[in-house]
């Protein structure tokens, strides 16, 4: 009788498992590896930063406090709102093209001693755009601005000092709002100038991690998750975190004199979710805009609700009531360049009329009787004159028109020919 032998499988040491509890102690290894990572990322940023060595050196005086402004100090320049205690609710944007509402107030101080922006802003919400803006006496007539992105409601902590004109004396500071207010403006409660502090830094530096842009023309060929000009890049923020948590438990495994793969690998995995979680934030915030602006409407209502909704509007008034049936020639003129946004927008409103979409000014061995030139927004330089019906533009240039149209952003005109 022969008898059969089953030979013991051995398993490589690469695939053996761990137990709950080892798996557990690990992890808490990781997690107390991270912690530590954390504190010395940031305690090393703070110590080798440039920008608070800057700003210290910058300052013009020491001891600085605060400088707060409530709601009601600031005075209407455009738009409505309405007090609140000492707040400010913002009730009415003026009309125009950008539809905005600006309050102000004047002051007097160095923007050198206040490096940050903490703004107290309740009932926001992507539809609604803000803005810090100031005056400088470097340059009176002009008005600086920096985003102020949203959030939450909490106090928020803005570095003004990364703005270029954030600089000499400031004489004038305050809000611009554009956009849409649905059922409920911004509630501005308080706008607090502060002085140098590593604490704002680092919270001015969360503030643009956390902050949400709302998806433009250019999201569907690149989005960036986090505000342009960041202080500091929060991917190689997550990998010094994780970097540094890793080199503490292979340390720490010398030490011990037994290496924790798993350990390691968790304090990889960690920050990586972290960094996942703040892009899942922004994405779940744009799905619920998306769909408060988009969802249960026709075409028609989805182009009303969309960005730059008073183009199509505009185009759809020239075609319906201004110009005749297609077959006639427009000649779009606008500032920006031959690809920019706005004239390729309005162009694709006004199909199927033939639109030659080229350049600032008209170009007359171009035109025919009968041609229709349609302005899109301020072209500097070109004007109307309605003394003799001519578009004229530099270097003594002109050809006779009729204006036919004339809308907040646009004028449509109509080639007479240079014998008519």
């Amino acid at each position: 009788m022969t008898s059969t032998h089953t030979p013991a499988i051995s398993t490589p040491a690469s695939a053996q498992t761990i137990s709950n509890r080892a798996f557990a102690v690990e992890f808490g290894w990781a997690l107390l590896a991270l912690a530590l990572s954390a504190l010395i990322v940031i305690a090393t940023y703070i110590c080798l930063s440039p920008l608070l060595d800057r700003f210290d050196q910058e300052a013009t005086r020491d001891n600085i406090r605060p400088w707060s402004f409530v709601g009601t100090d600031l005075a209407p320049r455009m738009g409505k709102a309405l007090p609140k205690d000492k707040s400010l609710r913002i009730t009415e944007l003026a009309s125009g093209v950008d539809e905005r509402a600006i309050f102000s107030r004047r002051t007097r101080l160095q923007a050198a001693d206040y490096p940050f922006l903490e703004s107290t802003i309740a009932d926001r919400h992507p539809g609604a755009h803000m803005y810090f803006i100031w005056r400088t006496a470097r340059a009176p007539e002009e008005v600086f601005y920096l985003p102020i992105y949203w959030t939450n409601d909490k106090p928020q902590l803005k570095l003004l000092a990364k703005h270029e004109e954030w600089r000499g004396t400031i004489t004038e500071i305050g809000i611009d709002v554009y956009g849409d207010l649905r059922n409920q403006g911004p509630l501005v409660s308080e706008l607090t100038l502060q002085p140098t502090s590593a604490s704002h830094l680092l919270r001015a530096i969360w503030g643009e991690w956390t902050a949400f842009r709302v998806w433009t023309q250019k999201s569907a060929h690149h989005l960036k998750g986090t505000p342009p000009r960041q202080t500091q890049s929060v991917t190689a923020a997550m990998a010094a975190w994780a970097g540094t948590a890793v080199l503490l438990l292979v340390l720490l495994g010398f030490a011990r004199h037994r290496h924790s793969p798993v350990a390691c690998a968790a304090a990889v995995l960690i920050p990586w979710l972290a960094l996942d979680l703040l892009w899942q934030k922004n994405l779940n915030t744009q799905l619920d805009e998306t769909r408060y602006l988009f969802a249960g409407k026709t075409q028609h209502e989805k182009h009303l609700a969309d960005r730059e909704h008073e183009l199509y509007s505009y185009g759809l008034h020239l075609k319906e009531n201004v110009l005749p049936t297609p077959g006639v020639r427009i000649f779009l003129l606008n500032k920006g360049p031959i690809r920019d946004y706005r004239r390729l927008r309005m162009q694709y409103y006004l199909l199927p009329h033939n639109v030659f979409n080229f350049g600032w000014y008209p170009t007359p061995d171009k035109l025919q009787d009968g041609d229709y030139l349609l302005v899109l927004d301020e072209v500097k330089g070109l004007r109307f004159n309605a003394d003799h019906s001519e578009l004229r533009w530099p270097k003594n240039k002109s050809i006779p028109v009729e204006l036919v149209d004339e809308g907040e952003f646009a004028q449509l005109y109509r080639y007479r020919g240079e014998g008519s």
